[in-house]
């Protein structure tokens, strides 16, 4: 793999868990000399630890605390809000229970609060996503439901899908974000990564934004 990566082109490495694979990343680093790396783990437990065993020209970062440290005061104060509990989002949204038919042809009642936890589920699902803007397919409709009216289902709800999110991405909203909403909106922004390349462990555990934050740093060999 060293071999590999000495030819300056982008790499993607498979392996079983436990075959070393951050180990060799540490060695890549090590035989890199002084160019400026920066290893991005999937949680800050890995971080600390790759932290401690890579070389001082290497940061050792997750992807939430480089958007973290880049956003302003102001949107970093809003995660530690208070959020919105499910049901009384559905009725700021004016959202009633809703009568749906089942895969078995029963009828069942969808209460205020699963209807507010839908929406703000389908809000994280299009932050944690490469899509630009909310669509029906980030609305997760339990299974039990009718296909064809949990289709239905997902178009009626996508608008306050989208209506969540635009509060929550208003440059002087006040509203409570989560940490997707923040992560959002630093990949919006088109982040530099400065460093001349970066090690991504763990790429099975990212998700769409990540990856589409990590395809733009082309100024950068990326392991």
């Amino acid at each position: 793999m060293i071999e590999a990566a000495r030819g300056a082109g982008n790499l993607k490495v498979k392996a079983f868990a436990g075959a070393g694979k951050t180990s060799t990343l540490q060695l890549v680093a090590e035989h890199f000399g002084q160019r400026r790396g920066m290893y991005l783990a999937s949680n800050r437990e890995i971080a600390a630890s790759a932290a401690r065993r890579f070389p001082p020209h290497v940061g050792s970062r997750t992807m939430h605390s480089l958007a973290w440290a880049s956003v302003s005061p102001m949107l970093r104060s809003r995660v530690s809000l208070q959020g919105e509990p499910p049901h009384e989002l559905a009725a700021r949204y004016g959202l009633d229970p809703l009568e749906v038919r089942t895969v078995t042809g029963k009828a069942v009642e969808i209460a205020p609060f699963e209807i507010g936890r839908m929406i703000a589920d389908g809000r994280d699902r299009f932050c944690r996503s490469a899509d630009a803007q909310p669509a029906a397919h980030h609305v997760v409709v339990d299974e039990k439901i009718d296909e064809a009216v949990a289709a239905q289902l997902r178009t009626y709800l996508l608008p306050y899908v989208g209506r969540l999110w635009e509060e929550g991405a208003a440059a002087h909203a006040g509203s409570s974000i989560s940490p997707d909403v923040l992560l959002k909106l630093w990949a919006f922004s088109q982040p530099r990564i400065e460093a001349d390349y970066i090690l991504f462990d763990e790429a099975q555990d990212s998700d769409g934004v990540m990856l589409s934050v990590l395809g733009r740093q082309r100024h950068a060999q990326i392991i």
